[in-house]
């Protein structure tokens, strides 16, 4: 019997972090078309190419700066209790992942400057066997409370 999704959902300016990380990659994506279109111009190459680049530019920005962030959001969640940790991601195929205390190895935090803009970390679980499992845009208080707690439970797994 398939268990129940987890009940805690990520913060929602994940949305917004999400959305703006498709930004960024979208400029990305410009960018090298500018220089593959300089490249065009300069090598004698045909137009197509430029042409191509801008298409994949432009069809990937609406999925990565609208859709994706929001279905990311509604889908991923996660559940924390003394005996193990259950996260569900994905949108178009949803994984649900259970990882018992006793395997984990170590639990951090981190924060990229978008992160850090919205006072939002990721949480980062990292189990026996070098498997590694995170969830992403946690308060920052609510993240690092977690990593202390899980870290507390790992300990006492261990001592039992």
């Amino acid at each position: 019997m398939l268990q129940q999704p987890p009940q805690h959902r990520i913060d929602p300016l994940a949305i917004r972090v999400w959305r703006i990380s498709g930004i960024l990659t979208t400029i990305f994506l410009y960018s090298i078309t500018g220089g593959v279109t300089i490249a065009v111009h300069t090598f004698g190459w045909t137009d197509w190419i430029t042409a191509a680049g801008l298409i994949i530019a432009t069809l990937s920005a609406v999925p990565l700066i609208f859709l994706a962030p929001q279905l990311r959001w509604r889908y991923y969640r996660y559940e924390i209790s003394e005996k193990e940790v259950y996260i569900q991601s994905g949108f178009f195929s949803i994984k649900r992942t259970l990882i018992p205390m006793v395997r984990v190895q170590h639990v951090n935090t981190s924060q990229g400057p978008v992160l850090r803009r919205y006072r939002l970390a990721e949480l980062e679980i990292h189990t026996a066997g070098g498997g590694s499992f995170s969830i992403p845009a946690l308060k920052m208080n609510d993240a690092d409370e977690l990593r202390d707690r899980i870290g507390s439970w790992v300990r006492a797994a261990e001592d039992e």
